[in-house]
């Protein structure tokens, strides 16, 4: 019975010491994610992503837009007037040219952003390390 109360008590010890490590592993790791996610707060990459995906996001409401500007269609009513049809058709080239405009200047924003002289980075380059 000695040796099977030993046994335990080395059971129940092993168990403490790897939980106790596990949660001192666990805490380190989120330590470490902390300082990783505050070094890429503050880089150049995580700021071009965000830019990136603002203008990802505006070119698809762009194209959502043609689509739908696509979809309505006056052929929809087959008792519609000529005038009705000649209307719908102006308003849709009209809507047509808007979004090709809206495009276009999306479009000049992301070109005059990328030449754009770069700015300096924060790490010296060969000529001023020596």
């Amino acid at each position: 019975m000695f040796y099977v109360l030993i046994a335990l008590c080395v059971v129940v010890a092993t168990l403490f010491f790897v939980r106790h490590h596990a949660i001192k592993t666990r805490f380190v790791e989120r330590e470490i994610d902390k300082v990783i996610a505050r070094k890429l707060a503050a880089s150049d990459y995580v700021l071009e992503l965000s830019r990136l995906k603002d203008e990802n996001a505006v070119m698809r409401n762009l194209l959502m837009d043609l689509v739908e500007n696509e979809s309505e269609s006056p052929m929809s009513q087959p008792n519609a007037s000529k005038e009705d049809l000649l209307g719908s058709r102006n308003t849709k080239v009209q809507r047509y040219r808007e979004i090709l405009a809206e495009s276009l200047h999306v479009l000049k924003g992301c070109r005059a952003h990328y030449t754009e002289a770069p700015t300096s980075s924060s790490r010296p380059t060969k000529s001023e390390k020596s």
